[in-house]
């Protein structure tokens, strides 16, 4: 409503796949790189890269009065396209170089806050010594290559969705566990070993009882581990969760009336996948706490939100990206701490503002309808930003992980791609990966300045000294591949976020599922797993 006047949004011309398509492109949240700051000359940490076309500014100066972002003020013009004009906006307005708030020696994290000590690592809050790692929120620690972890999780690695954890390595769906390893859906479990579907059991080998004394004999054969024995182990675990281990068709907690996976206290959320705390929701993926909203990724603590991404404690948005704090917001990018804003870019505390132009309240009411019906006529109105448009190349952005194309199918569409390499570490010594030395007992401590060589992409790496001490109080060898590397591992083991027909393994029900009919693992539906696992 402008005025009093209503202004309609019509429904979407994509199908679902191709409307999350086009939001997870205008994502980075992993890759950062070094760069100049384009205010300063200041050696910087951005998201950046250094031949990125948009002016970046690092934090303290993004934030301070040293610049305007209403100076870039410009007025709607009527023969042009909407979109054609807010790019130009955008290569015009400086961007903000990463997304860290609160944080102390954290410089190297993207999408964070309130955080201590963490290194290269996305979308963490309140946690301290985190390293490779992404989602991960609520006062967790010492966590090494991690994704989705909460609730406190505490000298973990390699884990894919932990609550509560401690001493959790390679494992997978873990609740309020200690000691474990290679476990995968164990909820309560203390001292376990390459098992699955376990409830407050302790002392269990491949999911047979033993004493203590049976246990800890094991274990003490294994650690610390060398890199061949540990090769085996994931390969064990990989065949265990195909061959033994039972999957819920999808994963649900405390869910009503909702479809999707990874749904946890959700009530009417249809199609959404990896949400929390969430009501009345459609299309949705990566949220927390969203009520009213439809075709939103990355969003939290937020309320009537279409086709948004990277939106925290917003209100009544439509069309925006990498905005905080806002509320009926329309076509914004970066703004922060904003409300009635339309087509603006990187502003901070504004109102009434088109394009980056302050108007007054009765100015703005009159000419965001009117823009609103070029939009109608020039076929803009309704959809999220094009694809073309994203300020990260596709190859940059998290839309490979779900949609991959090749860089001819990206070319052939418009999209944007690119083919900058980071230069290489600079160290005193080269390696190949597959020349460590098997137990990182017998690496000296002078691999921190050596340049590794990852076995699958050649790509250079380096181990920074937390790191190191973290593998040692473990007993785990040194990674041989890069950390980019270990992320697409780890991300391998998740489900699409795509619904299958299939039936039960169990009971020959039909239902849906995120893993399809063609997967070797076992499927049971609700009834069955329950029945089965407790």
């Amino acid at each position: 409503m402008f005025g009093g006047k209503k202004c309609m949004i019509p429904p979407p011309k994509l199908c679902p796949d191709c409307r999350l398509q086009r939001r997870v492109a205008w994502r980075n949240e992993r890759f950062m790189y070094k760069r100049k700051c384009d205010a300063t000359g200041k050696d910087i940490i951005s998201m950046y890269p250094p031949d990125s076309p948009f002016k970046i500014y690092e934090q303290s100066v993004w934030w301070s009065d040293s610049w305007n972002a209403l100076d870039y003020g410009r007025d709607f013009d009527f023969n042009r396209p909407f979109f054609e004009q807010f790019r130009e906006l955008q290569l015009e307005v400086p961007r903000l170089a990463l997304v860290n708030k609160n944080s102390h020696n954290s410089q190297y994290t993207n999408h964070a806050g309130d955080n201590k000590d963490c290194y290269l690592s996305a979308t963490i809050f309140e946690s301290e010594d985190i390293y490779y790692s992404d989602w991960v929120i609520d006062h967790c620690r010492d966590l090494v290559d991690c994704s989705y972890v909460m609730e406190g999780c505490e000298l973990c690695y390699e884990i894919y969705y932990g609550w509560g954890s401690y001493q959790a390595f390679f494992s997978e769906f873990t609740k309020r566990c200690q000691n474990i390893w290679f476990c995968y859906d164990c909820m309560n479990c203390k001292h376990c070993f390459l098992c699955s579907n376990l409830r407050n059991k302790e002392y269990c080998f491949e999911n047979n009882q033993l004493t203590k004394e049976e246990y800890e004999k094991k274990i003490k054969s294994l650690l610390p581990w060398s890199h061949s024995n540990l090769k085996e182990y994931k390969t064990k675990y990989i065949k265990m969760k195909e061959g033994q281990a039972v999957h819920p068709a999808i994963y649900q907690v405390q869910s009503l009336d909702s479809s999707g996976d990874l749904l946890f206290q959700t009530e009417n959320c249809q199609h959404c996948f990896d949400i929390i705390g969430s009501k009345d929701c459609r299309y949705c993926q990566s949220v927390i706490d969203v009520k009213d909203c439809l075709d939103i990724y990355h969003v939290g603590w937020a309320e009537l939100m279409y086709e948004c991404h990277a939106i925290s404690n917003g209100y009544q948005c439509f069309a925006c990206h990498f905005t905080y704090d806002n509320s009926n917001s329309i076509y914004c990018d970066c703004t922060q701490n904003c409300k009635n804003v339309f087509g603006c870019c990187s502003l901070n505390q504004q109102e009434y503002c088109i394009m980056n132009k302050k108007y007054s309240k009765d100015e703005y009411n009159s000419l965001v309808p009117k823009i609103i019906e070029h939009m109608q006529n020039t076929g803009e109105w309704g959809e999220f930003f094009p694809m073309e448009y994203s300020p990260f190349a596709y190859n940059q952005s998290r839309a490979p992980e779900f949609i991959p194309i090749t860089k001819e199918e990206a070319k052939s569409k418009n999209i944007r791609w690119s083919d900058y390499v980071p230069p290489a570490p600079d160290s005193n010594k080269t390696i190949l990966a597959s020349n460590l030395p098997e137990m990182t007992s017998d690496i000296p401590d002078d691999v921190l300045d050596w340049a590794i060589k990852c076995e699958i992409t050649s790509t250079p790496y380096q181990i920074i000294r937390k790191e190191l001490e973290f593998y040692r109080k473990s007993g785990l060898p040194i990674p041989r591949r890069h950390p980019n590397q270990r992320y697409i591992d780890r991300i391998s083991m998740r489900t699409p976020w795509k619904l299958f027909n299939r039936k039960c393994d169990k009971c020959s029900k039909e239902i849906e599922s995120t893993h399809s009919p063609e997967k070797p693992e076992k499927i049971y539906c609700e009834k069955c797993y329950l029945k089965e696992v407790y």
